[in-house]
């Protein structure tokens, strides 16, 4: 409408305001991080607001730059909200995707890295049964593959879990070889009658399986292989069981089993002492005997403090 006056003209518009130009703006702003599965449909968000709507785009990691819109191929496909839809992703696809919107206001640029997983896989197994020596180290490997890539966790005999699990290898474990123990020897003291026989037992285990030897009061070692000596009334069983056939005040003494292989060696000490008896039931008491007897207590409280 205009108006003329004297000297004066005015001219008066009226405006209406159908809309407000907006800069872009992702619905989600934040940078992303996607994983997928192989061989699975993968959906990329980019939806984004303005005046007026913004235009995406898709820059793949290998460079190539989708608009959507257009044809991206049978795989590629940019929705009308801007998300990028990858059909049968695989391994290669994995990588780092930029999404751009653009509008007359400006334009914003957000990150979302793609990664393929993959499930966990053990890439070392052993062959077999490991075996291993009790007090050495012992390594055993649990190497893994996978994406995003695995934790390893070991559950041990005791059940105790080592660390949270994600991927899992059983392995059985045999400790071949440990020092030996005597689990059964003879007692701290033994006494006995002339002539009747005396058995000290020796029992032991251990692997390799302990060899069996008796040290006799005269220091002479007795072994399972020679099973008996040709001079003494001694015999040693295969199981390590001495056998003191005909003993004679003589034998008395002090007896040391012992148990070796090549880890290390386990004994047991007895005393023996062998009585002479003069008649059925009786011991003879001589001023000589008891001073022996006195001085074979003597030898026998040794043999219990060693």
């Amino acid at each position: 409408q205009i108006r003329h006056f004297s000297t004066v003209t005015v001219l008066i518009l009226a405006l209406t305001v159908t809309s407000m130009l907006r800069r872009p703006i992702f619905n989600n702003p934040f940078n992303e991080r996607i994983v997928s599965g192989n061989g699975k449909t993968t959906v990329l968000n980019c939806s984004a607001d303005g005046q007026p709507m913004p235009e995406i785009s898709w820059t793949l990691p290998n460079g190539t730059r989708f608009i959507g819109g257009t044809n991206h191929g049978s795989r590629h496909q940019i929705n009308n909200d801007g998300t990028l839809v990858i059909r049968s992703t695989h391994k290669e696809d994995a990588g780092k995707y930029r999404c751009g919107a653009k509008n007359l206001m400006g334009y914003i640029e957000k990150l979302i890295i793609l990664e393929i997983g993959q499930k966990p896989y053990i890439l070392t197994r052993p062959r077999g049964i490991i075996r291993s020596i009790s007090g050495e180290p012992l390594f055993i490997h649990c190497l893994s593959d996978g994406s995003p890539r695995p934790r390893i966790y070991w559950t041990v005999p005791g059940g105790h879990t080592l660390t949270r699990p994600q991927a899992v290898l059983t392995v059985p474990v045999i400790v071949i070889a440990y020092p030996p123990r005597i689990t059964m020897g003879p007692p701290s003291s033994v006494r006995a009658e002339t002539g009747r026989p005396i058995q000290l037992n020796c029992a032991a285990t251990g692997i390799p399986k302990p060899e069996i030897t008796w040290e006799l009061p005269d220091h002479s070692v007795l072994s399972a292989a020679e099973k008996g000596r040709p001079m003494g009334s001694e015999l040693l069983h295969p199981q390590g069981t001495l056998i003191i056939q005909r003993p004679t005040p003589s034998d008395s003494g002090t007896y040391k089993c012992l148990a070796k292989n090549h880890l290390g060696t386990d004994s047991k000490v007895t005393y023996v002492l062998v009585l002479k008896v003069f008649a059925p039931g009786k011991v003879h008491k001589s001023a000589s005997t008891i001073n022996w007897l006195k001085f074979s207590e003597s030898e026998m409280l040794k043999a219990r403090g060693s």
